[in-house]
């Protein structure tokens, strides 16, 4: 069980289906917004419709990782860094699957 805690699981390939905004870190609708713990992704932008990636399960939590090589992703990543991993709760309910990779269980 340890060594699949430290694993990367993809769980669903999505596309995202609305613009999710992103606010200015300085302005104080982003002060009211704001998620604690979440410096690793900038909030000058949107992440906007279309965009693809996967939601991956790691350390015990879900995130959504967008794909590096896609228009728009300069909007919510750092700069030289297009790989980020997103809480989940930022995306949730606002994709669609296109690929799943979950086996469900037969009764």
């Amino acid at each position: 069980m340890k060594t699949l805690f430290f694993q990367e699981q993809k769980l669903h390939r999505i596309e995202i289906v609305e613009d999710i905004v992103s606010y200015s870190v300085s302005s104080l609708q982003a002060q009211r917004n704001r998620y604690p713990f979440q410096g690793d992704v900038s909030k000058d932008g949107v992440i906007a419709k279309g965009t693809t990636g996967y939601i991956i399960k790691r350390w015990g939590r879900m995130y959504f990782s967008p794909d590096a090589n896609q228009k728009g992703i300069e909007q919510f990543t750092p700069p030289d860094q297009p790989y980020v991993l997103i809480p989940y709760k930022k995306v949730k309910n606002k994709y669609r699957i296109v690929l799943s990779f979950v086996i469900k269980a037969e009764k």
